[in-house]
């Protein structure tokens, strides 16, 4: 068993650590994957923990050494040795500052947080298998929700769901979401985009979450905002998945297929929803 990391011990993600992060299909909750988010391969046990919402933190920490124990974490100084060190997703690193005017240090942790999360580039590819199957026609295909602005992306997107076997549908903005969402039948999952001209897919999020009708619905996010904070907004607004943008068409499929929870089937199916 790994040794359990003390709060000033560095953390960094092991390979398969990655793979929860760039693999759809994990099995991991939703509070291990907002641990998993906070690594960047430079803070210690304890500035992790201090990244994470104020309710979050002990949570986050008991995830943490969860993580440390199921090897999709580790100690840095422990995978050097091992020869091999993952470092970060970040695309760009930036440093924060060490002076601190007496009497507002938390003031400049909070700061220093806030411009951690916004400056730098992230890039995930994470969906989550559905706790419980959802019963559906084994007669039917599929139905996929694609909202997104883009009408290429829109395009492309139901181009590939259509060849994987899938049925979709398209909205662009809020009256169409809206009109589809109202439309029989019910889409089985959702994509949707964070950025749209008329509203904010955070908020459609949340919206879903609290309807009585909709709140059970699969929602993989898909945005260009590549940074911490807008993957950690997802995850803890209740989505299934988040995929950054530029996404590979293939792992954006496989992602949408781990939310639906359709596994690898006979005769060369690359799902089976019937099971």
């Amino acid at each position: 068993m790994p040794e359990a990391p003390d709060d000033s011990t560095i953390l960094v993600l092991t390979r398969e650590g990655e793979n929860e992060l760039h693999e759809a299909g994990t099995q991991l909750s939703s509070t291990q994957l907002e641990a998993l988010v906070l690594i960047d391969g430079r803070a210690c046990l304890a500035e992790v923990v201090k990244r994470a919402p104020a309710p979050q933190q002990e949570a986050v920490r008991a995830s943490l050494l969860e993580l440390v124990d199921k090897g999709f974490v580790s100690g840095k100084d422990q995978l050097q040795s091992d020869g091999f060190d993952p470092g970060d997703f970040f695309t760009s690193v930036t440093s924060r500052p060490r002076a601190v005017e007496p009497g507002h240090e938390a003031e400049a942790e909070a700061a220093a947080n806030e411009q951690f999360l916004r400056e730098n580039g992230y890039c995930v590819n994470v969906a989550r298998r559905p706790a419980v199957k959802r019963a559906r026609d084994k007669a039917s295909r599929p139905m996929v929700l694609v909202v997104d602005d883009d009408p290429d992306i829109c395009g492309l997107l139901q181009m590939y769901l259509k060849l994987e076997g899938f049925d979709s549908r398209a909205a662009g903005n809020r009256e169409q979401i809206l009109a589809e969402l109202r439309r029989a039948p019910l889409p089985d999952a959702v994509i949707l985009d964070v950025h749209l001209p008329d509203a904010d897919g955070f908020d459609i999020l949340h919206r879903m979450r609290e309807h009585p009708v909709l709140k059970g619905l699969p929602i993989l996010m898909l945005t260009g905002e590549a940074t911490r904070e807008a993957v950690l907004k997802g995850i803890l607004g209740g989505a299934d998945g988040f995929v950054t943008k530029p996404f590979d068409i293939h792992h954006l499929v496989r992602a949408v297929k781990a939310v639906l929870g359709l596994l690898e089937g006979k005769a060369g199916q690359d799902w089976d929803y019937s099971l």
